[in-house]
């Protein structure tokens, strides 16, 4: 009787421990909230934009202070980042888009930089993946992505840089910069190209954290613009809070004044003003801005 039971135990404890053992081995390096902004908001010119900017992280700096999770905060939201970015994909039928993949490229000041991520509902599919870089000094990173109200996406990416003449046309260009879109199947000859052949023009300011406690969080609000378009209003706006910590190593009183504080920031007065409630993500804008594009 006693070996019956012991037979039936030990294949759930091995797929306990096996599980475990999976979760384990990519932890979640930081955890990232996220609330789109209205675009409006941010219309103008770049002293406009900034006093916009300016206005925002005031009334979101009252917020946290005086009446949401009552902790201090440092800094303010200043241009840190000015950039480019553009996504690649197989035109008709964005074969990296449908199996869960974006191809990213950034340049900032002359140098070029791609991310490959891999986004899923599911951690354990996610930290699953394959995202080796073949360029030395490539960085990889598991996060977790909250959007409102509060629902998490599980994101694994790799960024590396490459050079100013390298190609981005064909399939095989991200195959070969990631060598494990090889077990993925994928024509190495289709053609890939801007998905919409949208170039985006991006602008992150930052340098604003709040003390959540053993952790500090970092904001960012990003505003993105077709600058073949209009130069004065956005496509998409973004504030963003995350923090980090390579170890997993996230208090519960971090995790419970964030989700107030992600809480608060939809629904109090002072900054709901600021949101929208039928904006796209970043990424999703980028694939719809032409709905032709992906078919």
């Amino acid at each position: 009787m006693n070996n019956i039971i012991v037979n039936k135990i030990m294949p759930v404890a091995m797929l306990c421990v096996s599980m475990n053992a999976l979760a384990s081995n990519v932890d979640i390096g930081s955890r990232e909230y996220k609330i789109l902004l209205n675009t409006s908001s941010f219309t103008g010119d770049q002293s406009s934009r900034e006093n916009k900017v300016d206005e925002y992280w005031d009334a979101l700096k009252e917020l946290i202070e005086d009446n949401s999770i009552e902790r201090n905060t440092s800094g303010s939201l200043s241009l840190n980042k000015s950039r480019t970015v553009s996504f690649y994909d197989v035109k008709g039928s964005c074969d990296l888009s449908h199996a869960g993949y974006s191809f990213r490229e950034r340049i900032e000041e002359g140098d070029r930089e791609v991310t490959l991520k891999f986004r899923s509902a599911d951690q354990f599919i996610a930290g699953g993946k394959d995202l080796t870089g073949t360029k030395s000094g490539a960085k990889t990173k598991f996060e977790e992505d909250i959007s409102a109200p509060f629902v998490s996406i599980y994101s694994f990416s790799t960024k590396q840089e490459i050079e100013d003449d390298k190609n981005l046309n064909k399939m095989d260009d991200p195959i070969g910069l990631y060598s494990g879109l090889e077990d993925e199947d994928f024509d190495e000859d289709l053609p890939i190209e801007k998905v919409g052949n949208l170039t985006v023009n991006e602008y992150v300011y930052e340098d604003a954290t709040v003390d959540l406690g053993s952790l500090d969080a970092e904001f960012s609000l990003t505003l993105w613009y077709d600058e073949s378009q209009s130069t004065t209003k956005p496509i998409v706006a973004e504030i963003s809070f995350k923090y980090e910590d390579d170890n997993e190593d996230y208090s519960n009183k971090v995790l419970t004044r964030a989700k107030q504080l992600f809480t608060d920031m939809q629904e109090d007065s002072a900054v709901t003003s600021f949101n929208s409630e039928d904006s796209l993500s970043k990424t999703a804008t980028v694939y719809q801005y032409d709905s032709s594009f992906c078919n």
